[in-house]
């Protein structure tokens, strides 16, 4: 009885500490999602300026996650120390729950990413039929110089504006970065246009940047949606040993 009482004692002293642990990486991981989502709403500012429909979506739903798990994490510290069984349950529960949430946040983004794609091409399109209005303008110029671009597909699109078949020229934006003269109808000839002018769409140059970094952000994710699941199976094993602990103790 002494040593079945000793090694229930080990084992729920053994479940305590990896909870502990896996609470402290669960408040790290809400505190990155936090940090994260601030991030893409600075970095992705110009596009989700240009693109509305997506300024409600990712960076925000990546801060509200964060902040939710940062405080359940915290929630957990206090259910594992004080060693609640139905805290611990209802702790186990609402991780669970976070778990799906993220898988399905996950698999929405995936089969969503053609529609969000088409929806930034069509929106950059509609934003260059308003130039040299602002802040619309402001916002392209932004995009074109930050990313080297010109135009959805090429700076040919510019002549498809108001803007371009009036002035028969491309934004200032549009000139390399070491161009010390300003673009005009001029360095739209051949023998100029390499040399002064950014040709290369700005759409393809968005999606290849995006694209490059889907690595990082997926290994991100999949580590911070393992983390609860550990974490759900965990607190359910020490729930159920400090249960069966307190029946022995009883009988």
């Amino acid at each position: 009885m002494d040593w079945n009482r000793f090694h229930a004692s080990a084992s729920i002293a053994l479940l305590r500490t990896l909870l502990i642990c896996i609470n402290i990486i669960f408040v790290i991981s809400g505190g990155i999602l936090f940090l994260l989502g601030i991030v893409l709403r600075g970095q992705l500012s110009t596009l989700l300026d240009i693109t509305p429909e997506m300024s409600s979506s990712a960076p925000y739903i990546l801060i509200g996650l964060g902040l939710i798990i940062f405080f359940i994490g915290l929630f957990a510290f206090w259910c594992t120390v004080k060693g609640h069984i139905a805290l611990l349950y209802i702790y186990s529960t609402v991780v669970f729950l976070i778990f799906v949430a993220e898988v399905l946040l996950a698999v929405t983004v995936l089969m969503k990413q053609q529609t969000y794609e088409d929806t930034f091409k069509t929106s950059l399109s509609n934003v260059m039929q308003q130039y040299p209005n602002e802040p619309m303008a402001s916002h392209v110029d932004r995009l074109q110089n930050v990313l080297s671009c010109c135009g959805v597909d090429s700076y040919e699109d510019w002549f498809q504006t108001q803007y371009g078949e009036q002035l028969l020229r491309v934004p200032t934006s549009c000139c390399k970065k070491s161009l010390n003269h300003t673009c005009s109808n001029a360095n739209l000839r051949k023998e100029y246009l390499a040399a002064d002018i950014n040709t290369n769409g700005c759409y393809a140059t968005v999606i290849a940047a995006i694209k490059s970094n889907y690595p990082i952000f997926g290994g991100i994710i999949i580590a911070i949606a393992l983390f609860p699941l550990v974490g759900v199976i965990l607190a359910c094993c020490l729930a159920n040993q400090m249960r069966k602990q307190r029946y022995e103790q009883v009988a």
